[in-house]
């Protein structure tokens, strides 16, 4: 069971492997002493040997002390091997997953990249660890031990050869179906794994929705799903076992059999006999420790696939081989412009366009507004400036100070850095207020610059209300706050980032309509200094943007000044109307 595919996870790890390697063959040797010795005891006995049994018995009983001090030490150089392996996969993993970015949709859900990263990182650490090591074992002892064996008879060393050959024959009728019942266990597994962890992410909105019973009906079907699936694997493994068992058997006795019946004609010394039997034994010994491994085997191949199948996953955008760092970015000129010019993009799997020939302009410095319906292609426009998307046709044009270049041409981490986000859906991990704000600023933050963002992120109005403050904890996902309290975090977060573009898709909705106008306000007050691109479905959010720019259906509608907007009669000033209508209503 050998993967090309793991073999690039080894790079680093080769000389932990050769170690593994060797004090696996440094025990079986062992063994193979203690068989000598052993065998030399027992002759001693029969022959009433003068010089006694008890030297070579106390060297043997020496050397089985040395071969379990040495499976010790196996075993737990296995570990560290393995888990120096999981860590680099991991790395690997977790890097590649930042290189596909916010744009890459994950077919099943993203919970089953974490099962992967977790789990299957596992599988094959018990793979490389404990599985490879062994199976070098098993090729390379029975080998050397038949010459030992032939010397003493060529007839027992054939009959031992072919029982060991029996083994990989036998067991390759089932390794197919093993293998695919391992893949199936795999995929089963990861299932159940991501629809446990969405189940206890989203433990709140079951209850709330009163259908946590009836997920728990469908957690427990999946269960059993997955314990069928293992059963069946399970079965098939019990048919290797019994293949190996069975070569075992009749190696070692037929083996005896025949060594006893040619000393019994008088073609091998009496002792030889006790030593073939010892050395059959460890000829499938190895054979029988790999069998141990099987599941670490099959299942690490399984999960090699799945690891595989995200390493290979191209992310939807990435730099060019020719891009070259932008040094009058560096510096920060001032706050960016866009341009798009005949933009046309479709999502994979969709049957239209997200946006198909959109032409608009973002002004630098200013605040731009994106509104429309659910599905116009708002977020859309808003991947395409922070680029977590290409264009499919057209160009989307930076311009800064009057320097202008394609998105496309532009290194993606430095283009990142002038960019921050705040979405609907806020992310915070487990940890304080100030962990939160600080460490993902990537900088020291000067004690005064923290108090100015928390001001204009309305951060400081309940601070007092926590036990401790900044150092208070979150909890995990922010759950010890309010969504209005995570949503101002993720503001201030942001504007610590002290990016040039700030992107916020719905980053107020939660707030109420006074600590709404307070943080619009703030936003306005640094006009000049950045560009703001907001995403709302409250037109109060964005009625006092510098500039509008209004979507249907992947198209734009129209854009330009809020005011000149309203003044044409066209799809803003229906939607102001409406809102006008709506709050006048409600009073």
């Amino acid at each position: 069971m050998l993967d090309p595919r793991i073999a690039p996870h080894t790079v680093g790890v080769t000389g932990r492997l050769v170690q593994v390697s060797a004090v696996t063959l440094a025990a079986t040797g062992a063994s193979v002493g203690a068989a000598f010795l052993l065998a030399d005891t027992t002759s001693r006995l029969l022959t009433e040997d003068p010089r006694g049994p008890w030297t070579p018995l106390a060297w043997a009983v020496a050397l089985l002390v040395v071969r379990a001090v040495l499976l010790w030490l196996r075993d737990v150089l296995a570990l560290r091997t393995g888990t120096a392996v999981a860590r680099q996969i991991r790395r690997r993993l977790y890097d590649h997953i930042l290189r596909l970015g916010p744009g890459h949709q994950w077919p099943g859900g993203a919970a089953r990249a974490h099962v992967v990263a977790v789990d299957g990182c596992e599988h094959i650490r018990g793979y490389v660890g404990s599985y490879l090591p062994q199976a070098i074992a098993s090729v390379a002892v029975p080998s050397v031990l038949l010459v030992v064996i032939g010397a003493q008879d060529l007839g027992v060393a054939a009959l031992i050869a072919v029982m060991l050959l029996a083994v990989p024959f036998g067991q390759r009728y089932t390794s197919r179906l093993l293998g695919q019942r391992a893949a199936v266990h795999w995929a089963a597994y990861e299932a159940y794994g991501a629809k446990v962890s969405d189940s206890v992410a989203g433990l709140a909105t079951l209850a709330g929705l009163g259908a946590s019973s009836r997920r728990s009906a469908d957690l427990a079907r999946e269960a059993d799903e997955l314990r069928a699936a293992t059963t069946a694997t399970m079965n098939v493994s019990l048919t290797s076992y019994v293949v190996t068992g069975a070569a075992m058997l009749l190696g070692t006795s037929g083996a005896t059999l025949l060594a006893a019946w040619h000393a019994a004609e008088g073609t091998l010394p009496a002792g030889a006999v006790v030593l073939v039997l010892f050395l059959a034994v460890e000829c499938f010994r190895p054979l029988q420790e790999l069998a141990n491994y099987w599941h670490e085997g099959f299942y690490g191949l399984a999960a090699a696939a799945a690891v595989g199948a995200i390493l290979d996953t191209p992310p939807p955008v990435a730099d060019a081989p020719d891009v070259r760092r932008a040094a009058w970015l560096d510096d920060r000129p001032g706050p960016p412009g866009f341009e798009l010019r005949g933009v046309r993009l479709r999502y994979p799997g969709a049957t239209h366009d997200a946006l198909a020939d959109v032409t608009a302009h973002v002004p630098a410095g200013r605040t731009t507004a994106l509104v429309g319906l659910s599905g116009s292609g708002k977020t859309t426009f808003t991947a395409l400036l922070l680029r977590d998307r290409d264009p499919d046709a057209g160009e989307v044009v930076l311009d800064v100070a009057g320097r202008q270049a394609d998105l496309r041409t532009l290194p993606l981490a430095q283009l990142r850095r002038l960019c921050a986000r705040v979405t609907q859906d806020v992310v915070l991990f487990d940890g304080t207020i100030r962990q939160n704000l600080v460490d993902a600023s990537g900088r020291e933050v000067a004690a005064a610059d923290l108090d100015d963002v928390l001001r204009q992120s309305q951060v400081t109005e309940f601070l007092p209300q926590l036990p401790d403050g900044l150092d208070s904890p979150v909890g995990e996902g922010g759950r010890r706050l309010s969504g209005g309290q995570r949503q101002r975090i993720a503001l201030a977060r942001a504007l610590l980032q002290d990016a040039a573009l700030l992107v916020l898709d719905e980053a107020t909705s939660a707030l109420d309509g006074e600590n709404e106008a307070l943080v619009t306000a703030a936003l306005h007050a640094h006009a000049g200094e950045r560009t703001v691109v907001v995403i709302a479905h409250r037109l109060s959010t964005v009625a006092a943007a510098d500039h509008v720019i209004v979507l249907d259906a992947g198209r734009v509608v129209e854009e330009g000044p809020p005011d000149q907007l309203e003044a044409r009669g066209g799809a803003w000033a229906a939607m102001m109307a409406q809102h006008r209508e709506a709050v006048a209503a409600c009073r």
